[in-house]
């Protein structure tokens, strides 16, 4: 089970004691007949808001064997010959809302796990099946799925999946990707699964798109002898777009061979939070203020070098709660400045930890045990690989303390952190 000492909600809180325009026609003046009026146009003018300006195709990711996905002429269609073969848009976008569809032109294996249309980063694009809330996958099943435990919220859990309708051979995909918000709909045939709404921002599936979490690709997941082929606007889509969506291929540039030019899978830079660290792979995000007690998370994955011992110094001198994260045990040492308000520190692990620190300052303990629960560890902004979820570690500490995330900063073997002053 999961243990929690002295921070509760409520407990913190009493701790913290409180709380051109065009003119008119001109008029002929020199008689000589009747006014003629224009020739009416049967097409009516391109809506400037939905064009698509470059050419966006898919790109193949082969798990398999050299050319296990085959892609068409125009790069729409995918074709896969093994087991578990993954396509992406060759183009991604960061912010904003979207539109585009998949038909689905063949099914011939029964394999649900690797059948899938979504949107994800690229990071987590080739993981088939978990997404780690930094994207969201329909799959053949019916299940809508945007983290790895299967759920559709951050840190909902298991049960709080989507169960859509089954798709199949011939079905048509339609995906509102709302990157503003961080929601992504799913429609089967021109119909909103789960009664969702992306107009009006009701239901769809939840994924993370702060700063530095990189941008959003479409993505398809084939089993072998499955068609897939993609529409992000170049031709007339099956249903209609939601008010407020463009197509996916819309305000793309294009290269010389108008060709979408792929902003980069890193997304948009993460500012930096108040953190110094001795280690190589720091990586950090510090979000806007929220209230006057600052909630400041630090972790690793372990110490290796010098043994299981990490030292944090607080300089800064707003008040705040620390949060120190580790997979396995590390004995943690924090000392604070003179002018330091340190109110409280939260120990995370999948081990037990042991914290040091000076005496008047309360700590809480979460452990992470064999009770499916994924409060364990962090140390990569903003997901680290292999399951170890940062988007869960932080929203489990904020439920705890009762506080918003201010930083998060965190390496693999992270030895010592200062936590300073803004620049």
């Amino acid at each position: 089970m999961i243990h929690r000492v002295l921070f509760s909600f409520g407990l913190l809180a009493a701790f913290l004691g409180s709380g051109c325009s065009a003119g008119e026609p001109g008029v002929d003046t020199t008689g000589g007949g009747p006014e003629e009026t224009p020739p009416e146009t049967e097409e009516p003018p391109p809506d400037p808001g939905n064009s698509v300006s470059c050419k966006l195709g898919l790109l193949a990711h082969e798990e398999g064997s050299d050319g296990a996905v085959e892609l068409s002429k125009d790069g729409l269609t995918a074709t896969a010959s093994a087991r578990v073969q993954i396509a992406r848009a060759a183009a991604s976008h960061v912010g904003g809302r979207w539109y585009y569809e998949v038909t689905v032109d063949s099914l011939l294996g029964d394999t649900s796990w690797a059948q899938s249309v979504g949107a994800s980063v690229e990071e987590v694009a080739f993981t088939a099946g978990d997404t780690a809330y930094m994207g969201a996958l329909y799959n053949t099943s019916g299940t809508i799925a945007s983290g790895g435990d299967g759920s559709t919220v951050i840190g909902g859990g298991a049960e709080s999946a989507v169960q859509a309708e089954p798709f199949s051979t011939g079905d048509v995909i339609g995906v509102a990707l709302d990157l503003d918000a961080g929601r992504v709909y799913f429609s089967k045939n021109g119909v909103w699964a789960d009664a969702s709404d992306p107009e009006a921002g009701k239901g769809g599936a939840e994924i993370l798109v702060v700063p530095g979490t990189g941008a959003y690709y479409p993505v398809l997941y084939l089993a072998d002898g499955d068609v897939m082929t993609a529409n992000f606007g170049a031709s007339e889509f099956a249903g209609d777009v939601p008010e407020g969506f463009l197509p996916f291929a819309a305000e793309l540039e294009a290269d010389d061979e108008g060709s979408c030019i792929d902003p980069g899978p890193a997304g948009l830079p993460a500012p930096p939070a108040p953190v110094e660290a001795a280690c190589e792979d720091f990586s950090s995000y510090q979000a806007d203020p929220d209230g006057t007690t600052e909630l400041h998370i630090l972790g690793i994955y372990e110490r290796g070098e010098g043994g299981p011992k990490a030292a944090v110094h607080v300089s800064r001198t707003t008040e705040m709660v620390l949060a120190l994260s580790s997979y396995s045990f590390t004995q943690w040492t924090v000392t604070v400045d003179p002018g330091a308000q340190l109110q409280g520190i939260v120990l995370v692990g999948h081990e037990p930890s042991r914290v040091t620190a000076p005496s008047g300052i309360p700590i809480s303990t979460v452990i992470y045990n064999e009770d499916g629960s994924r409060i364990e560890a962090g140390y990569t902004w903003p997901n680290a690989p292999g399951g170890i979820d940062t988007p869960d570690l932080i929203r489990s500490v904020e439920e705890i303390t009762g506080l918003t995330m201010t930083s998060f900063g965190g390496c693999f073997d992270g030895a010592s952190f200062t936590v300073v002053d803004d620049q």
